[in-house]
């Protein structure tokens, strides 16, 4: 696996994919394949973890977690150091659990920034996750204030293709609406059609909202995926639901699949965000909505003062 990352279906048999951007290619000291995106700062490394260490990983989450029947449909997520909140789509203060030594054995390993404001700086939030065969993520966009620039994804136990797009007035739309669960709509996610097709893509078809092409990267098992720049603030990222896959022109099915979602956690003046990508900013939407409530507070003294007057 380390000289070559399987291919997704052809065109053809996915028309509403476009092909992805030709990475440049390179290697790491231990002979690692590494895949770069320098325009969307996008970085897919090969063989990031042993087969011990993935085996470590299934082993020690289950320990926690075992599995049981009625998980064939259900995620089962596990977080440490701060718990991510599913709802402010941040961190939970008051809980925090230690890291387990199979996440501590390879932090030194990742590839940290190497200069600017978050220079050597290391994930402190990690979300553990596993998807039953066929499990899908709602295509979406992670807080930008709250966390540090780099998210790092380690995908094991089986490889699985996650889709990316430039995000739209459909997602900034989204954004403005009351918040919702992510957990809602990670059920939603696994609970579409076995066709693949997302409910958001439907609804955007319903409001005929133009939307930017997608395409596919294959993650295969024991990869770390890292998002900076662009694929971090700009690009939604998602997993259509589906039992199977057409990798390199072969149908496969797909098998129960694990994750880490590392994340750098911002605190105080820390948070914040100036990126390029206001639409989808959750620190623009944040900014959007005081102004608007200020608006709106001085429009109800004006009524009232003219009210009250004589």
């Amino acid at each position: 696996m380390s000289g070559q990352v399987p291919s997704m279906s052809p065109l053809g048999a996915q028309s509403h994919l476009i092909p992805p951007p030709i990475p440049g290619t390179s290697t790491t000291p231990p002979g690692n394949l590494v895949q770069e995106w320098p325009d969307l700062g996008l970085t897919l490394i090969c063989d990031f973890i042993s087969p011990a260490e993935e085996q470590e990983m299934i082993s020690s989450f289950h320990a926690i977690s075992p599995l049981n029947p009625a998980d064939t449909k259900r995620r089962i997520s596990q977080h440490f150091g701060h718990h991510f909140d599913y709802t402010t789509f941040g961190i939970d203060e008051s809980k925090h659990s230690p890291v387990p030594s199979y996440i501590t054995n390879f932090l030194d390993r990742l590839p940290v920034d190497t200069e600017g404001k978050e220079m050597g700086r290391k994930p402190d939030q990690f979300t553990v996750q596993y998807y039953p065969p066929g499990a899908g993520i709602p295509p979406h966009v992670d807080t930008h204030s709250m966390f540090g620039e780099a998210l790092y994804s380690l995908s094991f136990g089986s490889g699985v293709p996650m889709i990316f797009r430039m995000s739209g007035e459909n997602e900034a739309r989204k954004l403005r609406l009351p918040k919702r669960s992510l957990q809602e709509s990670s059920q939603a996610g696994l609970d579409a059609s076995a066709d693949g097709k997302a409910a958001d893509e439907k609804s955007e078809k319903a409001e005929g909202v133009v939307a930017h092409p997608a395409w596919e990267l294959m993650l295969p098992a024991r990869s770390l995926l890292v998002m900076r720049g662009a694929s971090r603030y700009g690009y939604t990222h998602g997993i259509r639901p589906r039992k199977t896959d057409v990798v390199d022109g072969v149908t496969v099915r797909r098998e129960g699949r694990y994750s880490i979602t590392m994340r750098s956690v911002r605190r105080g003046e820390e948070i914040g965000c100036d990126c390029p990508f206001p639409g989808v900013c959750d620190a623009r939407v944040r900014k959007e909505q005081e102004a608007a409530a200020i608006v709106e507070n001085t429009e109800m003294a004006g009524t009232e003062c003219h009210m009250n007057s004589p």
